[in-house]
């Protein structure tokens, strides 16, 4: 049997890989969107945020921040790289060894039709011995009204448990104009 044929059920088998497990949607207007009583780190490892519509009252970026106390207080010190592509402008890097929150894009605007989508994955949230990742990829219309994407990924570089995680705008991670989030866990089998 050829190494890993088995589990991917390469040979008739059916591979059981894990499931996907909605725990919770908010549909905010006017707030940040937090989630702390859903963000079971002790079922899940990884954890799936998809991100729909997301718009904001002025030019900034779209992040987040984390929690080590079930969201009574949100971290600071962020590392991030990302590659943004632009509509007609190239593509640009953007990174930061210590940012008030984790960047999963930026320059959105007020306008409208400026909305931000996209997902991204959150990895090792609940192992007090390790780092807590993401990996981001988000597209949207920019301040001078082109298409754009970002993908990049992010950190937090303390080894402790995460319980808690609030999406908002700017690098103080304020208030959203509106935005529905949904997190999954994914559930090893």
């Amino acid at each position: 049997m050829p190494l890993g044929a088995g589990r991917f059920g390469l040979l008739g088998g059916v591979a059981d890989l894990g499931k996907l497990e909605l725990l919770q949607t908010q549909t905010i207007s006017s707030a940040t969107a937090d989630f702390t009583t859903v963000l079971d780190v002790s079922s899940y490892n990884v954890h799936l945020f998809t991100i729909s519509d997301v718009h904001i009252g002025s030019q900034t970026e779209f992040g987040y921040r984390l929690s080590n106390d079930g969201g009574s207080s949100y971290e600071t010190g962020y590392e991030f790289a990302s590659t943004r592509i632009v509509a007609d402008s190239g593509h640009a890097e953007r990174r930061s060894t210590g940012q008030d929150s984790a960047r999963l894009c930026g320059d959105i605007d007020e306008d409208a039709h400026s909305l931000a989508n996209g997902y991204i994955y959150l990895y090792n949230a609940g192992n007090s011995s390790k780092f807590t990742f993401s990996t981001s990829t988000m597209v949207f219309e920019d301040f001078q009204d082109l298409g754009a994407m970002e993908f990049g990924g992010q950190v937090y570089n303390h080894a402790e448990t995460v319980n808690g995680i609030r999406f908002g705008a700017g690098t103080g991670v304020t208030a959203l104009t509106s935005a529905t989030i949904s997190v999954y866990g994914i559930a090893e089998s």
